[in-house]
């Protein structure tokens, strides 16, 4: 049998490349082994570098014991399946649920990071926190989301552990400050997340044909001062291409309101995703898993899930100016060819979610990171 691969899997090849003058033919069979899941699967040694490497290298279920339909396992999670019962669906163990989730959000920060080449906006951009918490209540997060404004695609999302505020009891402000001994939220972490989502407006600025784009958010303080920190963000505000506008947010959720797109989203999240439903005994445990979540769920949103039930066949994606051919091919095949972080640009929250690289609250240490995921 005769067999073909797009390049090297060895990133420090010189053959490691989506774009070869030729196709990559420089290997040589290597052999075999036997697995139970997978059969007889074949190895190969390149002979430009010496490493070896098998055809499920290129595979998403790289080593994986048992095969998984993540287009079923995205589904789920969007229908507000928690990964008890997902687990229960599929038979597997809650660990296997989630691993199968951290490579399904590696797979699809890949695809939109390539996709992302081809898309046109030419909308405004409404931005606001979404607020959840992760391990405790005590740790309420607010999760940074730059939503188009009329195409409703979700363009970032950022994750910011934020300290517990609000009417508390004697005992659980004695409670809060016990916890913030061991770890205690960053006072500017709103305003360091907000810099990320001005960023990412003006790459869409800059990915546009607009002159000029308005980013619409509410009287939020740590706002303008993320839009400051941000030198790009800045300059194109005191040149007027990058115009901050602010609403309260006290203002009616309805269409007519400026901060509909991320009202909208608000609400989605919430009936979608069991983890952020209100009062609910399911909640995340960890900050990178939850974000890898988030990330599995906002691509679905943004090129699976239809704009408008009335609309068919027309995601977020294509109303905010993808083309419609190149989604459908990346589409078909977003969950058969493993995705390589040396081969892919990513934005910064992105990588941080890719990476695991977010501190979650009262855990020592960086959460595990398979050396495959950074390949």
């Amino acid at each position: 049998m005769d067999y073909s691969f797009p390049y090297c899997p060895y990133p420090r090849c010189a053959f490691h490349s989506e774009i070869l003058p030729t196709p990559y033919t420089c290997f040589e069979p290597w052999g075999f082994y036997e697995t139970a899941t997978f059969g007889t699967v074949p190895r190969f040694r390149c002979l430009r570098c010496g490493h070896t490497f098998s055809t499920q290298t290129f595979s998403v279920d790289y080593y994986a014991k048992r095969r998984v339909d993540y287009q079923d396992l995205m589904l789920r999670l969007a229908a507000c399946s928690s990964l008890r019962a997902i687990g229960r669906a599929i038979s597997a163990s809650t660990d296997s649920v989630s691993n199968r989730i951290s490579r399904a959000a590696r797979q699809a920060a890949a695809a939109q990071a390539r996709l992302s080449r081809f898309r046109h906006p030419n909308e405004d951009l409404a931005a606001d926190g979404f607020e959840s918490f992760c391990v405790s209540q005590y740790f309420p997060n607010n999760i940074q989301l730059a939503v188009g404004s009329e195409s409703q695609f979700v363009y970032a999302a950022d994750h910011a552990t934020i300290r517990r505020k609000g009417r508390m009891t004697e005992k659980q402000k004695r409670r809060r400050e016990a916890l913030e001994r061991l770890f205690k939220a960053a006072p500017t972490a709103i305003e360091r997340s907000f810099e990320r989502i001005a960023q990412a407006a003006v790459r869409a600025l800059g990915e546009g044909q607009r002159p000029s784009m308005t980013l619409w958010t509410d009287e939020h303080r740590a706002y303008p001062r993320g839009i400051g920190d941000s030198e790009c963000a800045s300059a194109l505000r005191e040149l007027g291409r990058l115009v901050h506008r602010t609403v309260s947010s006290r203002l009616a959720r309805t269409r007519a309101n400026p901060l509909f797109p991320v009202n909208y989203l608000d609400r989605e999240i919430r009936k979608d995703l069991h983890e952020h439903v209100r009062e609910t005994v399911c909640f995340g445990r960890n900050v990178n898993r939850q974000m890898e979540r988030l990330a599995l769920y906002l691509f679905y949103h943004n090129f699976l899930k239809e704009h408008r039930t009335r609309w068919r066949g027309v995601s977020h994606a294509m109303v905010a100016g993808y083309e419609s051919w190149e989604i459908e091919k990346e589409l078909t095949g977003v969950w058969k060819r493993r995705s390589m972080l040396s081969l892919t640009t990513l934005e910064a929250d992105q990588e941080d979610t890719w990476r695991r690289s977010r501190r979650t609250p009262l855990r020592s240490g960086r959460d595990y990171l398979p050396k495959y995921a950074v390949a």
